[in-house]
Parts: structure tokens; C-alpha cells; sequence
């Protein structure tokens, strides 16, 4: 049987200089077939294009040419699965008796059904002893060229399912038993020491990345630039999580709201009843998404990560809001359990209370007599609203006890009517004690009120240029405070000298919400601004890497697909939406600037692919001139300026198929 082979070109040792002059004679030259060579070949692509349309990849091992059997097929698809997880690679094992065309275009047609960033398709055609991949740019060559290698050692015996296994092992990280089984003690003592570095190995990893699951699961459901900033495989792993959390969270609130109905009623349990609908409902559209991400029906890679941070985003809030609700209701409950005690501590503190209100008069009474009355304005009637407030305690109290009489499941209103009498009891507690420190808040109100009526002065007009910022701010809550503090900050300065234990109080009480709505704005802010940071430096990034690309369709437009054109010119266009959403949306613009970031890494890939096909038709021309240029167009590539700062990749006979720089690729090899 013809053994494995590649084709690499050779050359003779000649003067650098010359060896320029020559390549670059030898490319004029071959401009002209080449022209048509290249469009003999985008006629030809259509054979293999609607032979992939029929091979479906529903599987990742597709067995057209019937030489697996139903067990082996099961044991090799087991081993890609478990790639997934372990190294991240869907691959692809597609088993052909006859491939129209180039085989390699062919692979690329089918990987475009299943073209994530992780994807790797391996067409095996059993007759013409030919295999072609493609793959995505997360995949390095070295990883690709492993994968290959494993594969075609026994492809070449014809030994299909061990050459599926083989490569299954690859991206799994095990090792096949039989591989290893005719070295012998020494083989297997030497063998033993490398398990053990891959051993170590996969454990740093997998510490690794379960340390980087931990972080991502601390992020805010909400929070969907964080999400956005997740690998992939973090994000299938977050909406599994969510998924699964979601459905348990609806069971425990199905259960919670029987029993809250029947405790508190319909009425009360509303809000319940409706954050549990709204799980529902989000569940249900989340496994909607989660179904079309497992069949396959998402256009990219992109598209999935869309999906999986709605799912997690989505999820997340439904489950806070249920959990929350129910969280109260047990409250309301613990308070049910806790009523006859709740009902007999506040009977007391109403005892206490009425003691209060004769000495709160007479000490009224006397700083009226030390002090101007007209000071005393603010809390001349507390003693009356503290009685009042007594009385109502009371009766709601009275209304408790008859609750408790009944029997459970008709005590429905006693919560409320043990919340009635402890908000009463604590307005009269206020009441009274404004008055027991009345001389004490006197002398503060007058030593303090001008210093603090100039801290809300400051707030207000921090709160002011804070409503005019991009961020998503509770506008609507802000306002309502700036305009609260605003009153109170009017009276003050032109009552503050007739009644300053009122203005003080009022100003301080205002000056305190201001201060909370404040710390929320300041916060979302910083968000804002942290966000536009984030948008600006990837930006930057893909600016420079568009930028080499862009220079190189410029430069060497003849050797530039219509793929890389396309995607560079998509790129382009996602970066000019970051660039128009920067300020009015930075979280809109920051997933523009990824998708422009993820499309001008494909651009990358794709010229990459057509220097390395420009070099490889060269090269199979029998000269070595085709790696010079192309070196040098890979080198503008990369330097992301129009130069030649890149080098000469795979060096000056074996052009660019076995270099690493960064994955994705598309070939074809005899075996």
C-alpha cells in the first residue's frame, strides 16, 4: 500500500538577494495560469458543494462509506463527545467512498452546517486514499496536525475504526492501551512518564478552568457584558447550571405558593403567583433556545454565545425574583409561627408607650418656658400624634388576638394586623423621643444646619450632571430625591432661623435619600464608564488587526479570497457600530466590538488560508519562489501595518501548513 505522503517543495541554495528577484519574477510569471487556475477551481467548488448539502452532520461521526460498524461507531462518537468537554474540539469524522472536486473545498462546505470557532471536519475518502479537513481558528495546526497524523497511521492500513479511535483519543486526552502495548517495560516506564505530565497536565487545566467557572458563576444574571466576556465552553456550562437551577426554583415555588394561598390567600400571594408564571414562561423559551443550540441550527459561534447569555441572563433573573418571593412569604410565615409572642410583646411596648406621652407633655411644657416657642414649632403636637398613634396600635392588636382565635387557614389578615400595630407603635415611639432630645437636636440643628445645607447644595449638583450621563441610571428615583432635597434645602435657607429642628430634620432626611440614590448612580456610572473603557481598548485591538488584513487585500489583492474580502468588510462594519453606540449603548457596543473582534480574527484566518493556498499551487509547480512572497504577505498580515514584519512562517520549503499561528486552516493529504 502507498504510503502517507505530503508534497513539500524543494530548492536549491541560491543568494538571498537573488532568490527575491527570482520568486518574485517566478509570481509574475505564474499570474496569468494562475488566474485561471483559480477559476477553474471556483467552477469546480459546486460539485463538492451540493454533494455536502446532501451529508448532513447530525452526528459527529458520518459513516457514508458503511465501513464502521454500529459498535465501533458508538465507541468513536462516545471518545468525540468527550473531546468536547475535555479539549474543546467538536470534531467531525466523515467516512466517503467518492468526493467531485477537490477534497479539501468539500470539507470546508461541510464544516460550514457546524462552523464554530472549535470545529474541525476530517472527510476520509476510503477509495481514493485521500483525507481533507478544515478547521476553525480556536483549533491550532500543531492540535490539527496531531489529530491528522493519529488518524492516517491506520487509515493507511485500512484500518478504519482504529484510525477513528485514534484521532477520537487525540482530542479526548487518553491514549489508546494498543499503542502503547509492543513497547515493552522500558516502552511503557518511558510511556508512563509522559501519561504522567499529560496527567498533570489535564489536572492544571481542569483546576484552571473549574477556577474560572467559580468566577464566572459570581457574575450578576444581569450583568451581560461580564457573561459576554466568558469562553464559550464557560457559558454552556453556566446555562446548563441555570437551566437545571431554574426548573428546581419553580418546583419548591409551586409548593410554596400552595401553601402561602392557603395561609395568607390569593390576594396576598399574588406577587408570588406572578414570579412564578414568569419562571415558567422563561423556562420554557430558555429550553427553546437550549433545543436549538443542541440541533444545531445556530449560525456560528456567535450566535450560540448570543443564545447562552440570554439563557443565563434570563434564567438568572427569573430565578433571583421567584427566590426572593418566596424568601418573603417564609418570612410572613415564620411570622405566623411567631404571632402569639409578636402579639404579646407589642401589648407591652403600648403599655410602656402611654407611661411616655404625660412626661413628654410636661417636659414640652418646660422647654417652651427655656426656649422660644417658635423653635419649638416642629414638635409642639408630638405628644398627641404619639397618643394617636397608640390608640391605633391598640385596636390593630385587638384585631390580632381575634385572628389567632380562628383556626389555621383563616388567620389571613393576623400578619398584616401585627404589622398595623408595630408601624404605629414605632411612629409614636418618634414622636416622643423627638421631643425627649428636642434640646439636644436644638443645638445640633443650629451648630450644623449651614455646613449641611452646603453639603446638598454639592450633592444636587453632582446629581445634576449625573442625570446627563449615558449610563442606565434610575432616572426616575434620582429625580424624586434631587426634588425632595430640593424642597427641604429651600426651607432651610429661608426658614432655618425660625424653625431649625424642623428644617434640620427635614434637610437631613432628604440629604440621606439623595445620598443612597446617589452611591446607585455613582455606581452605574462607573459601570458606564468602565464599559466604554472595555469598548475603546477592543477596538483598538481589532483596529490593528483589521488594519493588516485590510492592507494585505489592498497589497496582494489578487491572491485574497471573496471569504476574507467578505468577512473583513463584516468586521469592518460591526466595528463602525461600536463606534456609533460607544457612548449612547457601550454594552450594545461592546458585543459589536467582540463580533467585530471574533470577525477579524476569522478574516485573519481565511487570508492566512489563501496565502497558504497561493504557496501550496506554487509549490506543487515544482519551485520554492511562491514561500518568499507569501512570507512576506503573511508577515503584513500579522504586523497589522502593510510591512513585512512577520517573517517567513514555515520556512522556505514546507510554506505555512505546519506553522502555529493560532488555528484554522484547510487542507488535503494522500495516505
Amino acid at each position: 500500500m502507498p504510503p502517507f505522503s505530503v508534497k513539500v517543495g524543494c530548492m536549491k541554495p541560491v543568494n538571498f538577494p537573488t532568490r527575491i528577484a527570482a520568486s518574485v519574477m517566478a509570481a509574475s510569471a505564474f499570474a496569468f495560469p494562475t488566474f485561471f487556475l483559480a477559476f477553474n477551481a471556483t467552477s469546480a467548488q459546486a460539485q463538492p458543494a451540493a454533494m455536502a448539502d446532501a451529508v448532513q452532520l447530525d452526528s459527529q461521526v458520518v459513516d457514508a462509506a458503511g465501513v464502521l460498524s454500529t459498535g465501533e461507531k458508538a465507541e468513536v462518537e462516545e471518545l468525540l463527545q468527550k473531546g468536547l468537554s475535555e479539549s474543546d474540539i467538536k470534531l467531525f469524522l466523515i467516512f466517503v467512498d467518492s468526493v467531485p472536486g477537490d477534497i479539501a473545498d468539500y470539507a470546508a462546505d461541510l464544516r460550514n452546517q457546524q462552523k464554530l470557532s472549535n470545529s474541525m471536519v476530517l472527510v476520509i475518502d476510503v477509495k481514493t486514499r485521500q483525507v481533507g479537513r478544515d478547521y476553525g481558528e480556536a483549533i491550532s495546526t500543531s492540535t490539527a496536525e496531531k489529530i491528522r497524523k493519529a488518524a492516517t497511521e491506520h487509515f493507511s492500513d485500512e484500518d478504519w475504526a482504529a484510525g477513528a479511535k485514534a484521532a477520537g483519543d487525540v482530542v479526548a486526552g487518553t491514549t489508546d492501551p494498543t499503542s502503547i502495548a509492543w513497547l515493552g517495560a522500558a516502552g511503557v516506564a518511558l510511556v508512563g512518564g509522559g501519561a504522567g505530565a499529560v496527567v498533570w497536565s489535564r489536572k492544571n487545566r481542569r483546576r484552571k478552568e473549574q477556577e474560572q467557572l467559580e468566577t464566572a458563576r459570581s457574575i450578576q444574571p444581569g450583568d451581560t457584558t461580564d457573561l459576554a466576556s466568558q469562553p464559550t465552553h464557560v457559558l454552556r456550562k453556566l446555562a446548563d447550571e441555570e437551566l437545571h437551577s431554574t426548573d428546581e426554583s419553580i418546583h419548591k415555588g409551586e409548593e410554596e405558593l400552595r401553601i402561602a394561598v392557603a395561609e395568607f390567600g390569593e390576594e396576598r400571594t399574588r406577587t408570588l403567583s406572578r414570579a412564578l408564571e414568569h419562571s415558567r414562561n422563561t423556562l420554557n423559551q430558555a429550553y427553546g433556545l437550549h433545543q436549538r443550540i443542541r440541533s444545531g441550527l445556530v449560525h456560528g459561534e456567535d450566535e450560540e454565545r448570543a443564545l447562552l447569555i440570554d439563557i443565563v441572563s434570563s434564567c438568572g433573573q427569573a430565578d433571583e425574583k421567584l427566590d426572593g418571593q418566596a424568601a418573603e412569604f417564609a418570612k410572613l410565615r415564620r411570622k405566623l409561627i411567631d404571632a402569639p409572642e409578636l402579639v404579646k410583646k407589642l401589648r407591652e411596648e403600648t403599655v410602656a408607650l402611654r407611661v411616655r406621652v404625660p412626661q413628654s407633655r410636661e417636659l414640652l411644657e418646660q422647654l417652651q418656658h427655656k426656649h422660644d416657642p417658635a423653635l419649638l414649632h416642629s414638635i409642639a403636637d408630638n405628644p398627641d400624634v404619639a397618643e394617636t398613634e397608640i390608640g391605633h396600635a391598640e385596636a390593630a392588636l385587638d384585631h390580632a388576638r381575634e385572628l389567632l382565635a380562628q383556626p389555621a387557614g383563616k388567620q389571613a389578615g393576623l400578619v398584616d394586623a401585627i404589622g398595623a400595630a408595630r408601624m404605629a407603635c414605632q411612629q409614636a415611639d418618634q414622636q416622643l423621643v423627638a421631643v425627649e432630645r428636642a434640646e439636644e437636636q436644638l443645638r445640633t440643628a443650629q451648630a450644623n444646619l449651614g455646613s449641611l445645607i452646603r453639603e446638598v447644595e454639592d450633592e444636587l449638583l453632582e446629581a445634576r450632571q449625573l442625570m446627563g450621563s449615558g449610563a442606565e441610571i434610575d432616572r426616575g428615583d434620582l429625580q424624586a430625591a434631587m426634588t425632595r432635597a430640593s424642597a427641604a434645602l429651600e426651607a432651610a435657607q429661608s426658614n432655618g432661623q425660625r424653625d431649625p429642628l424642623g428644617c434640620y430634620s427635614e434637610l437631613l432626611e432628604a440629604d440621606g435619600q439623595l445620598d443612597i440614590e446617589l452611591d446607585e448612580a455613582r455606581g452605574a456610572d462607573n459601570d458606564y464608564r468602565r464599559t466604554i473603557g472595555m469598548v475603546d481598548r477592543t477596538i483598538s485591538d481589532v483596529e490593528q488587526r483589521l488594519q493588516g488584513v485590510e492592507d494585505t487585500i489592498r497589497n496582494r489583492g489578487r491572491i485574497i479570497s471573496v471569504d476574507t474580502r467578505t468577512t473583513a468588510q463584516g468586521a469592518r462594519g460591526a466595528l463602525e457600530t461600536a463606534y456609533q453606540q460607544r457612548m449612547s449603548a457601550p454594552k450594545q457596543a461592546f458585543m459589536a466590538a467582540k463580533q467585530a473582534s471574533k470577525l477579524a480574527n476569522d478574516a485573519v484566518a481565511y487570508a492566512r488560508r489563501d496565502i497558504d493556498d497561493f504557496n501550496r499551487r506554487n509549490t506543487y509547480r515544482g519551485g520554492g519562489g511562491g514561500d518568499i512572497i507569501t512570507g512576506m504577505v503573511l508577515g503584513s498580515l500579522l504586523s497589522g501595518n502593510g510591512g513585512f514584519g512577520g517573517g517567513f512562517g514555515g520556512g522556505f520549503g514546507g510554506g505555512f501548513g505546519g506553522g502555529d499561528f493560532g488555528g484554522g486552516g484547510n487542507d488535503s493529504f494522500g495516505f
